[in-house]
């Protein structure tokens, strides 16, 4: 029996708001220091960029525990605590919509949730300057505030949970493997979105092996790809 898709689910950074880039640009400035002699590692200091590129859409508290034992960093709690006030005052700050996302948005009747790591405070100031709260209101779930993140299922759960529909009822939008393997586990069928990553090519082959049924780079395909599906 075919379920028809009834409710839109879209992660926030990297598919709403074109912030990924700004985070990595932060999170790679602020961790090169505590690199060992960085001044002389050009290797390493790539591979450190490519490491963190990698792990966008994880929570920052667990991407810089990952990337702190990958590098041997010696974070201490006040370097956490500064490093994420540093990405989200800058994400904050420099945040913009992506290209045709509003319009795209505006097209697609089926109502929509975001399903987000961030902080709740720091999607809804995303949204707001960039003219999209308005498109969620009521509908926005915090991974960060849920206590359970991505690549867990929980916060795309509390997302379908909030429309008072089962997980197969929901299509996810999602831009990270990270969120890719959240919403795969929640059972919602997730399309890979591609359009703002620093590698398109690179980043859509880890979507679709993380279980992206489909991925596109254009937000003005969005409409027509959700027209035609069901399970």
């Amino acid at each position: 029996m075919n379920i028809q898709i009834s409710h839109l689910i879209c992660d926030c950074d990297g598919v709403l708001l074109d912030s990924e880039s700004i985070a990595l640009n932060v999170l790679h400035r602020e961790l090169t220091p505590y690199l060992s002699q960085p001044e002389s590692q050009a290797e390493v200091k790539s591979a450190l960029h490519s490491a963190i590129a990698d792990r966008l859409g994880m929570m920052t508290d667990l991407l810089l525990d990952e990337i702190d034992s990958k590098f041997k960093l010696g974070l201490a709690a006040a370097d956490y605590s500064a490093i994420n006030q540093a990405v989200s005052r800058a994400c904050s700050d420099e945040v913009s919509s992506v290209p045709g996302v509003r319009q795209a948005l505006a097209a697609i009747s089926l109502p929509k949730a975001v399903a987000s790591n961030s902080s709740l405070d720091r999607i809804v100031a995303g949204l707001r300057r960039c003219d999209l709260l308005d498109l969620f209101e009521g509908h926005i779930h915090s991974g960060h505030e849920i206590g359970n993140p991505k690549p867990a299922p929980d916060v795309y759960l509390a997302a379908a949970a909030g429309f008072g529909v089962a997980p197969q009822q929901c299509i996810a939008i999602d831009d990270s493997t990270t969120g890719v393997r959240s919403a795969v586990a929640a059972g919602i069928r997730v399309i890979g979105f591609t359009g703002v990553a620093h590698d398109r090519k690179q980043a859509g082959a880890r979507l679709l092996a993380a279980g992206a049924e489909r991925i596109f780079d254009d937000m003005r395909q969005l409409a027509e790809l959700l027209g035609t599906q069901t399970v």
